[in-house]
């Protein structure tokens, strides 16, 4: 399993070649026969709610706002994961079984394909107070209607996930 395409096979380094498997064009090695599988990348985040209030951290790399996440390390699961991002970006404490599971979606982004796996956490739950860690540049409450009403300063898919949970149709 690969999340980009790679040039030189994994096991033995020769050059990969494309053959045709399961119906698809994909990258094979010719000499010890391995065929490499380009997969969607595990990705979470999780909402903290206070009322109608959220937390949502301005990324140190630049972009618009966004809920805490990031992607499970290779040894984690995504509940596990997430406490470990909402801690490392925002400073607050949490434990995986106050963990409420969101969703599970598809996204693309630029040429990666992620399987985002969003969790809601109450602020109760929580300890701490909101710091930013160092892939942020500032850690605050906003207001749902805020950041709902803001398409050049949110991403989409958080204000789906926002939706998700606050709007009711």
């Amino acid at each position: 399993m690969v999340a980009v395409e790679p040039y030189y096979c994994h096991q033995c380094g020769t050059e990969l070649i494309e053959r045709r498997i399961h119906g698809r064009d994909r990258k094979s090695c010719p000499e010890c026969g391995h065929r490499h599988f380009r997969n969607a990348v595990v990705s979470v985040d999780v909402i903290v709610r206070d009322g109608e209030e959220v937390v949502l951290l301005d990324p140190a790399a630049g972009g618009p706002w966004e809920l805490p996440g990031g992607h499970p390390e290779f040894d984690e699961g995504p509940e596990v994961a997430a406490v470990r991002e909402l801690r490392e970006e925002t400073g607050l404490e949490a434990r995986a079984p106050d963990l409420d599971l969101l969703s599970v979606v598809h996204s693309v982004h630029g040429e990666r394909h992620y399987h985002m796996v969003t969790y809601v956490l109450d602020r109760a739950e929580t300890a701490g107070e909101p710091t930013p860690g160092e892939e942020a540049t500032a850690v605050e409450w906003w207001s749902v209607d805020r950041a709902l009403s803001s398409p050049s300063e949110t991403r989409e898919i958080d204000r789906e996930a926002l939706r998700s949970v606050f709007v009711r149709e």
